[in-house]
């Protein structure tokens, strides 16, 4: 009886045995079935290299000035006519020179001179310029005033003393000299009224003589 044990024992051993190596063994080959394999790398394909060639930069063009563009003329609002731009005058240009004279009549030998000149080189003006000479024999007197008057305006002078002795040669004496700008405006005919009187209130070859007086008018065309 027990020898019978003994023996079902030691089958009941040998199948655990078998059991366990049959395990193991499935167990082994399951895990190496289990374990990837190393995959042999990919050689990297040689992609040859490309030497880039920088791009020069463009360079900015320069930008077209702009033209200066005259300010637009304001244009007339509604109901508004737009008043006409005015033009510019052409310019004249003119010389003058004109010369002449104007004398006094006293009765004597005493004679006053107003020489004058007119000249002019521009298109508004003229300059009236009067050299008044006090031409006689034997003259002495002191200063005395007077007037000369060109188109309307006085100019007051005072004549220096005169002291001559001859009653051969005539003396011209200088009583004043003045130039005087008058507007005469190109194109136009201007006659200029002239005038001079000097205060003398004595007498002369034995007439009494107060005041001597010369003048007339200047013709311009302007």
């Amino acid at each position: 009886m027990n020898k019978h044990r003994i023996n079902i024992f030691i089958a009941l051993v040998l199948v655990l045995i078998i059991i366990a190596a049959v395990s193991m063994w499935l167990t082994s080959r399951d895990i190496k079935d289990t374990v990837p394999t190393e995959s042999a790398q990919p050689t990297p394909a040689l992609t040859p290299s490309v030497i880039s060639t920088p791009t020069p930069a463009p360079t900015e063009s320069a930008q077209p000035t702009a033209e200066p563009s005259s300010s637009p003329s304001p244009s007339a609002q509604p109901g508004q006519t737009a008043a006409p731009q005015p033009t510019q005058s052409a310019v004249i240009n003119r010389t003058i020179n004109q010369t002449g004279s104007f004398e006094s009549n006293t009765g004597t030998k005493m004679i006053m001179y107003a020489n004058w000149t007119a000249t002019s080189q521009n298109s508004e003006t003229v300059t009236i310029k009067l050299d008044v000479i006090l031409s006689t024999y034997t003259l002495s007197v002191g200063p005395h005033n007077g007037v000369i008057t060109v188109a309307g305006v006085d100019y007051s002078f005072t004549s220096p003393g005169i002291s001559y002795k001859s009653e051969k040669v005539r003396n011209n004496a200088v009583l004043t000299s003045r130039s005087i700008e008058v507007t005469v405006p190109a194109g136009q005919a201007t006659a200029i009224p002239v005038s001079v009187k000097w205060d003398f209130y004595g007498t002369y070859g034995g007439v009494e003589i107060s005041r001597v007086s010369a003048g007339g008018t200047i013709n311009i065309q302007g």
